[in-house]
């Protein structure tokens, strides 16, 4: 679609982005004037929308209020529009966050999972990424994009699509590993992968794909959270963490052993001033 061009009663101002099930405008509702997002749908949704009704049953703080499902030469997605700029935006201009903000944001993104997966059926997120996830304003997180989400599939299918963003997307969504499925292991999988980013900076989906530990971008902090980012993305989901309760848990540990990284972060900056002590000293000297 192009600016202009109408869907209903919604008007398109411009294209925002586009995902693995679709593209997705900024568009205006001529009855209640006001903003919305609309995803037109691609992919399985665009033939299979029997089950969608479930994105109107979701209620949660960091998602978007879902307005309306559509028809108008395509499957249309209306939902509420959240001001800010994405978590890659973000990163890119402003590098990564530190451990603190870090650690808000990581529970934020465990809560909104948590109420996806303990749902009856659960609800599969399916492409957690930095495009997907929105930094407000007032720097808390929105989780928008929900074009891919879908209700837990007990089955699987060798011929079967799914959105898979490199980097982020687990294995098993992808197309050639024998039959291709998604349950709550592959969102864990890709929060792993976000954490990272959130915490280093480096796009686990651009050369060295978030092959380094993240204590080569930041030493001061521990090398737990990388114990945490690594059973996250492990390649086999029965190795990985089976729950997002097992992730916090984990988490939590961190935060009580926060008295022995500040005293790791009081031993590292003594060992930057005695090298930087040691160079001057050799400075002088010559």
């Amino acid at each position: 679609m192009n600016t202009g061009q109408t869907a209903g009663k919604y008007e398109m101002i411009k294209p925002l982005g586009r995902g693995g099930e679709g593209s997705v405008y900024l568009a205006k509702d001529s009855v209640l004037s006001r903003l919305a997002a609309i995803k037109r749908l691609e992919g399985e949704w665009a033939v299979n929308l029997k089950e969608a009704d479930f994105l109107r049953d979701l209620h949660h703080p960091m998602l978007p209020v879902i307005y309306d499902l559509l028809y108008e030469d395509g499957w249309y997605l209306v939902m509420e529009y959240i001001e800010g700029v994405s978590l890659h935006n973000y990163i890119e201009k402003s590098g990564s966050v530190g451990e603190e903000r870090g650690r808000l944001w990581a529970e934020a993104l465990l809560d909104i999972l948590e109420y996806f997966h303990t749902r009856r059926p659960p609800v599969i997120y399916r492409d957690l990424k930095p495009q997907n996830i929105i930094v407000c304003p007032d720097k808390t997180l929105r989780l928008v994009d929900l074009g891919a989400a879908s209700l837990k599939s007990y089955g699987e299918s060798a011929d079967r699509q799914m959105a898979v963003t490199p980097g982020y997307g687990a294995p098993e969504q992808q197309a050639g590993t024998g039959s291709v499925c998604a349950d709550e292991r592959s969102d864990i999988y890709a929060f792993g992968r976000v954490l990272y980013y959130i915490l280093t900076g480096a796009d686990p989906g651009q050369p060295p794909y978030g092959s380094f530990p993240v204590s080569v971008y930041d030493p001061l902090l521990g090398e737990d959270f990388q114990g945490v980012i690594e059973k996250c993305t492990r390649e086999d989901p029965g190795q990985r963490y089976q729950m997002v309760e097992e992730v916090r848990k984990d988490l939590a540990g961190l935060n009580s052993r926060k008295k022995d990284c500040g005293r790791k972060r009081r031993a590292f900056v003594r060992q930057m001033e005695k090298r930087v002590w040691l160079t001057e000293k050799k400075t002088v000297g010559l």
